[in-house]
């Protein structure tokens, strides 16, 4: 809510500012959770007569205490005041969403859409500036999706310090003008350190932030423009970060957003609650701004495994795979998201790692039969282009099923030899998809596809009937013995003082 406000960027300690001031606002109070932050806010921006950045760092600093601020919602004129303004607030920033869904769609007509499937690259840069030249030379060259990895959301990271936990997907973020590095783990926030931001850490800016995107946005519109072909954006974010990832795609129009909260439970120990809470709000803002999400073909799940001592088959673990998938789906278009908004990974990427061109080919087969309404994805290929025999992979995946996209994770040589290689596979999976006589499975292969949705169907049945635990067994908590994010759910509040029924316009 704080970002649609227009609250972004850093606090003066160096941590995300919306994140430190719902910290300082809400902290362990669970009835300031459940009424939310938006009227209290709203209120003391009325009261101080200053913009949302501006009073916000006010907040963060203690110069201003908002549970003070909060009190004076118990008059009902304040009340009908900032009621009136938070309803303008939040129009503004819906509008906005509006004008970016309308230009992503005219610039597509303008431009025209490359022809599929789509070449996806990661971006390895991940200081703007840096980040912005690659992605010019990456669009230039044939790239027609590049894919962006948002820093960890800090109350991940916060979150697993505090269960004894590693922290993943820290990056080191380079520094153009000293040509050093700083380590940017917790979104920007010194680990080790209680000191003030160095002059070197506040004068770099993470590609994946809402500064760095707007950039990246601007320089692969000018790449694609003179390249006269639509270049989309794709942003991978971590646990947590689900609801301000939507908004910061809606505001700066990235096209794709890679968003799994069936992932993020199995996978990052999330409290399941907590995640789909997260998830079913982000839904309904990306329902609004027209970008598509992207959901995973289905988490390793071995928990199950772990409680009995027995390790699953490949069969089973397809299985699991697939209705932890047909699960984020149906959750996704529960939340509102249309079918069309959705794009669903083809192949596991524990299967993908493996190399097994038959388990490739069946992954990407059943999901084009389950999935029909829906494009789908080619991911998690981890040595596609510069392994050898990952062409035969690629080429497995697009017999299964006609991908719309293929992400390569990185390109160490030419974009435009691996555009040409990927056409050329695109040629013969259809090819072959062509002669596959009646287009039905047959002998072993019909016989393993009939086990993996038998073993589907049974994992969504056990799951109805006795809940996460029987998926996600004891594996994967932390040193307490509780998943992450349970001290952050409460039922919303819905009295004269909470932003419910602001919240209820947001579709």
């Amino acid at each position: 809510m704080l970002r649609m406000l227009g609250v972004d960027g850093l606090d003066r300690s160096g941590r995300p500012l919306a994140a430190s001031l719902a910290e300082r606002y809400c902290g362990s109070d669970a009835g300031r959770l459940a009424r939310g932050v938006l009227l209290p806010f709203v209120v003391a921006m009325l009261e101080y007569d200053a913009p949302a950045r501006e009073l916000a760092l006010d907040i963060a600093a203690r110069a201003i205490d908002l549970g003070l601020e909060a009190e004076l919602l118990e008059r009902p004129d304040r009340l009908a005041a900032a009621e009136k303004r938070a309803a303008q607030l939040l129009g503004a920033a819906l509008a906005r969403f509006d004008a970016n869904r309308t230009a992503a769609r005219e610039m597509r007509d303008v431009l025209g859409q490359p022809g599929e499937p789509w070449l996806g690259v990661a971006l390895q840069a991940t200081e703007v500036t840096a980040a912005a030249a690659e992605a010019r030379a990456l669009v230039a060259d044939g790239a027609d999706v590049l894919q962006v990895r948002v820093p960890i959301s800090w109350e991940f990271a916060e979150a697993r310090r505090h269960a004894g936990l590693d922290t993943p997907g820290a990056f080191e973020l380079e520094t153009p003008a000293r040509g050093k590095q700083v380590r940017r783990g917790d979104h920007g926030r010194r680990a080790a350190s209680s000191r003030p931001a160095t002059h070197q850490a506040a004068h770099t800016t993470p590609a994946g932030s809402q500064r760095g995107l707007a950039a990246l946005r601007k320089a692969v519109d000018e790449a694609a423009a003179q390249r006269r072909c639509y270049a989309s954006m794709m942003t991978v974010t971590s646990a947590f970060a689900a609801p301000e990832q939507a908004v910061v795609a809606a505001f700066e129009r990235i096209d794709l957003v890679a968003a799994d909260p069936i992932r993020e439970i199995v996978e990052d120990n999330l409290d399941p609650e907590r995640a789909l809470a997260d998830h079913a709000f982000a839904h309904r803002l990306q329902a609004r701004a027209g970008c598509r999400v992207v959901v995973g073909a289905g988490p390793l799940a071995l928990g199950a495994d772990l409680a009995s001592g027995i390790p699953a088959d490949a069969a089973t673990r397809a299985g699991r795979a697939l209705a932890l998938q047909v699960l984020g789906v149906e959750l996704a278009l529960a939340d509102g998201l249309p079918a069309d908004r959705l794009m669903l990974g083809a192949v596991p990427a524990w299967a993908g790692g493996e190399g097994d061109a038959g388990s490739i080919f069946l992954g990407a087969w059943l999901r084009r039969v389950v999935f029909a309404d829906q494009r789908l994805i080619v991911d998690g290929l981890a040595g596609w282009p510069d392994s050898p025999g990952e062409a035969a992979s690629i080429a497995s995946a697009l017999t299964g099923a006609a991908a719309s996209i293929v992400l390569a994770p990185r390109v160490p040589g030419s974009v435009s030899v691996v555009a040409k290689d990927l056409e050329a596979a695109a040629k013969t999976a259809r090819a072959l998809r062509g002669a596959l006589s009646d287009g039905n499975l047959h002998g072993d292969a019909a016989e393993l596809a009939g086990r993996i949705v038998a073993t589907a169907d049974a994992v969504l049945v056990k799951l109805a009937a006795e809940g996460w635990g029987s998926l996600l067994g004891p594996a994967g908590r932390g040193v307490d013995g509780e998943r992450l994010g349970g001290s952050a759910i409460v039922e919303r509040a819905s009295g004269p003082t909470s932003g419910a029924r602001l919240l209820g316009d947001l579709v």
